[in-house]
C-alpha cells in the first residue's frame, strides 16, 4: 500500500522519480525481511482509491510495475496477467478478508495505491 497519488507515465520525469521511490520504499517495508524478489511469472493486482482526481487506469502502471523491479519480482516481463481499478476512497465498499495493508490505507482516509502480487491464472486457460 503506498499513500498519495500515483504518477502517470505521461507525468514530469521528476514527479516519476519521486513517486517510484516512495512505491520502492512502501515494498521494502512490506516485502518479507531477507526474501529475494520472485523469479517466477506473476498476476499483479493494482487499485487507486482517489479523493477527487482518479486517473486513467492504464497511465499509473508503469510507474508502480517499474518500482517493484529488484524488491518484489526481478523484472516487470515476469507480470503475465495485470488487474488494474480505480475507485473513489469515499464510496461503500464489501470487502471480505481485509488485509492490514489495505485497512490502513482506508484508515489514512486520503487516496492511496493498493498493489497485490500473486501467482498467476494458467495460461492454458482463456478469460
Amino acid at each position: 500500500m503506498v499513500l498519495g497519488v500515483p504518477a502517470s507515465v505521461q507525468g514530469s520525469s521528476s514527479r516519476k522519480r519521486r513517486w517510484k521511490a516512495e512505491a520502492e520504499r512502501a515494498a521494502r517495508a512490506a516485502w518479507p525481511a531477507g526474501d529475494p524478489p520472485l523469479t517466477q511469472k506473476v498476476l499483479a493486482s493494482i487499485t487507486f482509491f482517489h479523493v477527487d482526481a482518479p486517473l486513467d487506469t492504464d497511465n499509473m502502471l508503469k510507474p508502480i510495475q517499474d518500482a517493484l523491479i529488484g524488491v518484489v519480482y526481478e523484472d516487470d516481463a515476469q507480470i503475465t496477467d495485470i488487474r488494474a481499478g480505480v475507485r473513489d476512497v469515499k464510496a461503500s465498499f464489501r470487502v471480505f478478508g481485509l488485509s492490514e495493508a489495505l485497512a490502513s490505507g482506508f484508515m489514512s482516509s486520503g487516496p492511496f495505491v493498493h498493489i497485490k502480487i500473486e501467482d498467476p491464472p494458467d495460461e492454458q486457460e482463456l478469460p
